[in-house]
């Protein structure tokens, strides 16, 4: 990695003294205005002679007595700029801005925070100040790229291709004006674009190390694991503080199996720029992936911080919250969600999922049908809007709603249990029972719900014994499932024949009977016909 950076800073001085050390201040004595400008002289000598990490040790000790000096702070800005220290140049161009007055200096810093920003992944204050350094700077091909990589990494698509398009029309033979074109069209979901434009800037420059990142993505997006590793790779080569490189290659060598590579190179990624969302995001993937969901969320959450437009990383912490059942941060992440992209399928289904669990059920409903509006394909939008009308007793619009789910995901057994609850509540006791079968015969199938209604449907249809089989299984999963005993004592009524019991088999059902009828009574269903029968079985009389 580069050497220079302002952690470095005293280190740096210190040796710096040592090499100048005829002119120069020898102690850490604050400034004379005398001794300043010689620092200065030599840090000007040491820039015409390229050495910018000398004169930036020069400006540096300048400026912890004279903070003041604007023209120092813009050219140790430069100096941050030359070496590609991106995020000190941004400090440092914002610092200089303070201090100067000039038109001409003011543009000069914004471009510099412009880029500054965008290269160490500061997106929302790349855009920030993008804006304003598009004005100073109308015809900046470094401002376009700038700004337009930060409102591609912000969400704000259209505009980002607009000013990657102006960057091109301005420097057509610009390799990194391609690879910004390339990073709009990869974030507007456009891959054969991305990819083009990302192999014209490779033609152009093949020592671009961004386009070389841009491309791996793509690879990756396309599942071509191996050629994402070779990409990014050669991107870390070109250039070794390219935390989205890392990124990718971590991600794509989790996903050929190479854990321990790819812990190695999201690590990286992460102690280059902790602040890179991207690098975040790429962490939390992994750890997803490999079901560490504590560790998943932790860097989700890190991820939509540093950048709140990464709607995927949302979505994401959506799913994990729904399956740890956190429902109130669920909907406090899905409204930010909504808040950055008002149309989000996804984020209006788990906002409505958090107002079930709350017990809102009109805001759950709306949330729901929203869903279901924005993306028709969204099965489990069709669904969940489904369930709830059932349940609210709007059976027919609810059996609509199930119908869409199931035909979206045809075998899904939630779906195809609501489903056939839905068809024998309006009475449509053969689609139920077609729709049942379906569900509990689905791998491992432990919902105690479908399994009771199953045997519901089997009893009305009068048949006996398999109905009891499947209320049994419906004891089984939820002992105190009154429904499941109530069903299971009228199924073995009904397989005792008039003037019976007759036989042991018999007295057996009888025995079912006496006890599954006080249990349903007891887990809240109470029948007087199925007690009234279970008393005279009870006392050893037939039945009529």
């Amino acid at each position: 990695m580069r050497i220079f950076g302002a952690f470095k800073a005293a280190t740096l001085i210190i040796l710096i003294l040592g090499l100048a050390m005829p002119i120069l201040a020898q102690d850490d004595k604050p400034l004379s205005k005398r001794e300043a400008r010689r620092y200065i002289q030599a840090g000007d000598k040491a820039l015409k002679e390229d050495k910018l990490a000398e004169a930036g040790g020069l400006f540096l000790r300048v400026l912890t007595d004279f903070p003041d000096d604007g023209d120092s702070r813009l050219k140790l800005a430069r100096i941050y700029r030359g070496l590609e220290e991106w995020r000190n140049a941004a400090t440092a161009y914002a610092l200089a801005a303070e201090h100067l007055d000039g038109d001409k200096e003011q543009a000069e810093c914004y471009e510099g925070m412009t880029i500054g920003y965008s290269r160490s992944a500061d997106y929302a204050k790349a855009v920030e100040v993008g804006r304003k350094a598009m004005e100073m700077n109308p015809d900046s091909v470094d401002v376009a790229i700038g700004l337009a990589m930060g409102l591609a990494k912000t969400g704000q698509l259209d505009e980002a291709a607009e000013i990657a398009a102006k960057a091109l029309e301005l420097a057509p033979d610009n390799a990194f004006a391609h690879n910004m074109l390339g990073e709009a069209a990869l974030a507007n979901g456009n891959r054969g674009e991305a990819k083009a434009s990302f192999q014209k800037a490779l033609e152009l420059d093949p020592n671009t190390a961004e386009a070389h990142a841009g491309l791996a993505e793509v690879l990756f997006a396309e599942e071509d694991f191996a050629g994402a590793v070779e990409s990014a790779s050669t991107a870390l080569t070109l250039n070794d503080e390219l935390t989205r490189a890392y990124g990718i290659r971590g991600k794509a060598n989790n996903s050929l199996g190479n854990s321990t590579l790819a812990q190695s190179d999201l690590a990286m990624a992460i102690t280059v720029n902790p602040n890179d969302p991207d690098a975040n995001l790429a962490y939390a993937q992994v750890y997803h992936s490999q079901e560490n969901l504590g560790m998943a969320t932790t860097y989700y959450e890190k991820a939509v911080q540093l950048n709140p437009n990464l709607l995927v990383a949302y979505s994401a912490l959506g799913e994990i919250y729904v399956g740890q059942q956190k429902f109130p941060q669920l909907g406090q992440v899905m409204q930010q969600l909504i808040a950055a992209d008002p149309d989000n399928a996804e984020g209006h289904l788990y906002l409505g999922v958090s107002h079930e669990a709350a017990k809102n059920t009109a805001d759950a409903l709306a949330e729901f049908s929203k869903a279901a509006e924005l993306d028709d394909n969204l099965a489990e939008a069709h669904y969940r809007k489904g369930r709830l009308l059932r349940t609210q007793k709007q059976t027919a619009e609810g059996l609509v709603a199930l119908q869409k789910a199931e035909s979206l995901d045809s075998g899904n057994a939630d779906y195809l249990t609501e489903l056939g609850i839905a068809h024998y509540e309006s009475q449509q006791l053969q689609p139920a029972i077609e729709a049942l079968e379906k569900a509990v015969m689905s791998p491992e199938y432990s919902n105690a719900l479908g399994w009771a209604y199953y045997g519901v449907t089997l009893k009305d249809s009068q048949r006996y014994t398999e109905a009891a089989e499947n209320f049994q299984k419906a004891i089984e999963a939820f002992p105190n499932y009154g429904l499941a005993h109530w069903g299971l004592a009228w199924s073995a009524f009904g397989q005792i024949s008039a003037g019976c019991p007759c036989t042991p088999e018999d007295d057996a059902l009888v025995a079912l009977i006496v006890d599954h009828s006080a249990k349903a009574t007891e887990y809240g269903v109470n029948d007087p016909g199925l007690q009234e029968r279970s008393d005279i079985l009870g006392r050893g009389e037939k039945i009529k």
